[in-house]
């Protein structure tokens, strides 16, 4: 009996040391370490124009496992541990919509080995650029034309303002007089005539801030029209201060099949929305 009491005991001391360690290991192996990420440092060249931008999430990979989508500036916690491969991916809100978030497809994206050490904090701030392969078109109104001319029934025009520009000398301004009623401007210009079809991606990048709303779209001809159809495919609200924008054009596009000829277009209404209607404009970029 005595006996059988010993062996009971030293079994039990066994099982608690045991317990002890697993509860020790577990325990490290619970501990989590950070990556976190404050923002994204986007790089452009001459060619690319501005490097405005307005990346509001990060995709976050490791090891190709999506541990979410995370709204900057954020610290994500993981069990991962040792040397991983960590890619952050550069998230916007698609046509500007909070809801609609998604990872935009001309922006390059952060990859990297990174060893990761529970209880402690990678900081990393992706340092991103386009693309290769794509084409750029910008009207920045620092040059001395401007890229849009004002159609038959529009009854103001962009003029260039270096008074308060969102970057460089100067930015393009709509104004309304007591008199005018509507602004209507597009452009000519042929690179939009090489827009993909099938769902490839077009986008507008636009910083701005009005005191109206103001509507952009599209001109599209496909040879055989008269004079060019007309689409409208955003309406922006009035922002006081400088906004920056991503505004998807592919759906528009690639449902105009027959379509071979397009051009952007701006547009608003002296509605009584704003006592005296401005419009400010910058880097109003055509990417695709």
């Amino acid at each position: 009996m005595r006996l059988f009491r010993k062996l009971t005991l030293l079994a039990l001391i066994g099982f608690t040391i045991a317990s002890i360690r697993c509860t020790k290991v577990n325990s490290e192996q619970s501990i989590p370490s950070y990556i976190e990420v404050e923002q994204f440092v986007l790089s452009t060249n001459s060619a690319e124009g501005t490097n405005s931008h307005n990346i509001v999430d990060a995709w976050i990979f490791v090891d190709d496992q999506l541990m979410g989508v995370f709204e900057l500036p954020a610290r994500v916690p993981t069990l991962r541990t040792g040397v991983q491969n960590i890619k952050i991916f550069p998230g916007i809100k698609n046509n500007g919509q909070s809801d609609n978030r998604v990872r935009y497809p001309f922006y390059t994206y952060y990859d990297s080995s990174i060893d990761l050490v529970p209880d402690s904090t990678v900081i990393i701030n992706p340092e991103i650029g386009y693309i290769s392969d794509i084409d750029i078109w910008e009207e920045n109104f620092e040059d001395g034309g401007i890229a849009f001319s004002k159609t038959i029934v529009s009854d103001t025009n962009f003029v260039q303002d270096s008074s308060n520009p969102f970057e460089g000398s100067k930015s393009g301004i709509v104004r309304f007089a007591s008199s005018d009623l509507f602004f209507e401007s597009r452009t000519n210009e042929p690179l939009f005539n090489d827009f993909p079809k099938l769902g490839l991606p077009i986008y507008l990048e636009l910083n701005y801030r009005s005191n109206t709303s103001f509507v952009f779209g599209l001109f599209n001809n496909d040879g055989s029209l008269p004079a060019d159809a007309q689409i409208s495919l955003f309406t922006f609200n009035p922002k006081p201060d400088w906004n920056k924008t991503y505004i998807k054009l592919s759906d528009a596009v690639s449902s105009l099949s027959t379509a071979n000829q397009f051009d952007i277009y701006f547009s608003a209404l002296n509605n009584g929305e704003a006592a005296t209607p401005k419009i400010e404009f910058d880097n109003i970029k055509i990417v695709f």
